[in-house]
């Protein structure tokens, strides 16, 4: 199995050399070992990094999004801040483990897996989350084309639909789209009388 690819990101430069080291020693790859206020996004994209490792003494919300949101991988935070509402914060900004702990070697690669698996998973959440949303809105426009159709030519239900799938078909897109281009042309025209 290929080496786990780590961005370390620490609030201590004399520590973060130290965890650096003792990572490598122990079979992994640290692809990059950076300082929280030296961070740049292109720098590390480059890097193709498999999962960031942030150690920081003094967790803070914003820095945390800043690094889930640019960085879009797997984030494990390692501090020794236990208070209920730096947890909090931090599950809210993003972290997909947080460890109340020191980095140790030895444990790190079940972490670390594990914490790529639930990021995995939350991602394809997502994913599906936003296709529902999608197939919904699309639902929501055919319907509405369809009743502006059975209006507009004074047909069916079952020929407005069959005329919004044929016109789809031979745009080559789907009927969702289709639709919204009619409810758009519509609402331009209507706008265009109104003036």
């Amino acid at each position: 199995m290929p080496k786990l690819k780590i961005a370390l990101i620490d609030d201590d430069i004399d520590r973060a050399s130290f965890i650096e080291q003792s990572l490598s020693s122990h079979g992994f790859d640290v692809v990059a070992c950076l300082m929280i206020n030296h961070l740049n996004h292109q720098h590390l994209q480059q890097l193709h990094a498999d999962v960031i490792l942030l150690n920081i003494d003094h967790p803070q919300r914003d820095i945390i999004e800043s690094c889930v949101n640019q960085f879009d991988l797997p984030t494990v935070l390692f501090t020794k801040n236990t208070h209920k509402e730096t947890i909090k914060n931090a599950i809210q900004a993003g972290v997909t483990a947080y460890i109340v702990d020191g980095i140790d070697p030895e444990k790190l690669e079940s972490i670390l897996e594990i914490s790529i698996e639930q990021f995995k998973k939350h991602q394809k959440l997502l994913k599906d989350l936003n296709e529902t949303k999608g197939k919904l809105a699309d639902r929501k426009d055919i319907e509405k084309a369809k009743v502006m159709l059975m209006q507009l030519k004074n047909i069916g239900e079952e020929e407005a639909f069959a005329l919004l799938r044929k016109n789809a078909m031979s745009h080559r897109m789907t009927m969702g789209e289709m639709a919204r281009r009619l409810l758009d042309a519509q609402a331009l025209l209507e706008s265009q009388f109104k003036e």
